[in-house]
């Protein structure tokens, strides 16, 4: 394969969506390209979607950790081969002859960087007219085509805005590399630098360069840390721009219009994170007051639970003292039964020990007259022809045993009570 032209240095982070867009449109070229892409330790598939592409031309690498912006460009340039070197950021795009026309103003003008217009694009790559950064590149835009003067012009801002703007040279790149260490000012660094050591910088009007602004861009990501390293950065190199040759005054004009907007920014900045922390308290307390809202009303349930087991439980004994009422009243009454019982039992055993010793009273009694009543018939047998028997058994006997039949019997029936104190049994 033929020495590349032109060498895009592709640093990726974190661009899935946007960074195959991206390396399509640096292969689109007109001019011959190699195309190096640096992943720096992207957490999202953009190292699968750059394993995909099948292109001789391109080449890939993966830092192991995350470096940052400025180290992923250095050691993507360090193995760039071709004459002229440009980067692409990985969610920006070129028009097709972007390139052809950027080198030709360096070869035909003699230029060490060029850049060119920009259009704002969104996420899904439809144009943005209507935004903040778009007021603010026409403005540094217009300051360099009223003055002409690139050092009063990048006083006033970075009006290439964007790594993505810059194609150079490689001596230029020998001459002023590395990129600063900055977050958010790398870009315009090298650029206040370049100037400085005299080298010359083009421009072209055609828009050439997609930007994309999407949730994930650098320059929303901290605004305040992003104005702060502007106002080091021009404390730093102000001094060096301001004793190059040229009209001192309209650089100076365009110093403090710079300090004057970063100034604005910053109280702006300051007054919104004030704004936006007084909101988050003001969340964070209403957050609170609804937590005691909340416990109160669980509070609240709770002690109304406690008292309704409080009722509940003293209906509980109120049910159970009356139901242990009931059975001492129960136990009273059965007491009484039982006493009632008892002296009836008690009665009645003694009415039967008595009727018992009056039946053995009877019986010894009738035991006894039976005795008399015989002993008196043995008598009467011995004195008397008179006979007395007690029973008609006896009797019969008495008749069938005699020697003459009778002519006729008397009866002589009564009834003698035993002490004149008990019934007649039945027998009798």
């Amino acid at each position: 394969m033929s020495m590349p032209l032109v060498s895009v240095i592709i640093p990726s982070y974190n661009h899935a969506p946007y960074v195959g867009q991206a390396v399509a449109s640096a292969l689109a070229q007109s001019v011959r390209v190699e195309v190096l892409v640096r992943d720096d330790a992207s957490t999202d598939d953009s190292w699968d979607v750059l394993q995909a592409i099948d292109d001789p031309r391109v080449r890939i690498w993966r830092n192991d950790v995350n470096l940052g912006a400025h180290e992923t460009l250095q050691r993507a340039l360090a193995d760039a081969r071709g004459d002229y070197l440009a980067i692409l950021n990985s969610d920006d795009r070129y028009a097709p002859d972007r390139l052809a026309r950027c080198v030709r103003m360096i070869e035909e003008v003699g230029c060490d960087l060029v850049g060119n217009d920009i259009r704002l694009i969104d996420d899904e790559g439809r144009p943005v007219e209507d935004h903040w950064w778009v007021d603010a590149f026409d403005r540094l835009k217009t300051v360099w085509h009223d003055t002409g003067d690139w050092v009063a012009t990048l006083l006033e801002g970075n009006v290439f805005m964007t790594t993505s703007n810059f194609v150079f040279t490689r001596k230029l790149w020998q001459q002023i590399g590395p990129f600063g260490a900055q977050r958010y000012v790398h870009d315009y660094d090298f650029l206040l630098r370049a100037v400085m050591a005299g080298a010359r910088l083009g421009w072209i009007d055609g828009r050439q360069l997609d930007y994309r602004l999407h949730a994930s861009n650098t320059i929303s990501e901290k605004p305040l840390e992003a104005n702060l390293e502007t106002a080091a950065l021009l404390r730093e190199h102000a001094a060096g721009l301001l004793s190059l040759p040229g009209d001192l005054a309209v650089r100076v004009r365009h110093l403090n219009s710079q300090w004057a907007r970063i100034e604005r920014y910053e109280v702006e900045i300051l007054r919104a994170i004030q704004h936006h922390a007084l909101v988050r308290k003001d969340e964070e307390w209403k957050r609170l007051v609804d937590d005691r809202d909340r416990w109160v009303s669980e509070r609240d349930q709770w002690i109304a639970a406690r008292d309704q087991a409080i009722v509940d439980r003293d209906q509980w004994i109120a049910e159970r003292d009356e139901w242990i009422s009931e059975r001492d009243q129960w136990i009273v009454e059965r007491d009484v039964q039982l006493a009632r019982v008892g002296a009836e039992l008690d009665a009645f055993r003694n009415h039967y020990l008595i009727s018992g010793l009056r039946l053995f009273a009877r019986r010894a009694a009738n035991l006894l007259r039976r005795l008399r009543s015989q002993w008196q018939l043995l008598r009467a047998d011995a004195a008397s022809p008179v006979r007395r028997v007690e029973h008609f058994s006896a009797l019969r006997r008495l008749i069938e045993q005699r020697d003459r039949p009778l002519a006729a019997l008397s009866f002589d029936v009564f009834d003698t009570l035993l002490a004149r104190c008990v019934e007649p049994p039945s027998a009798w």
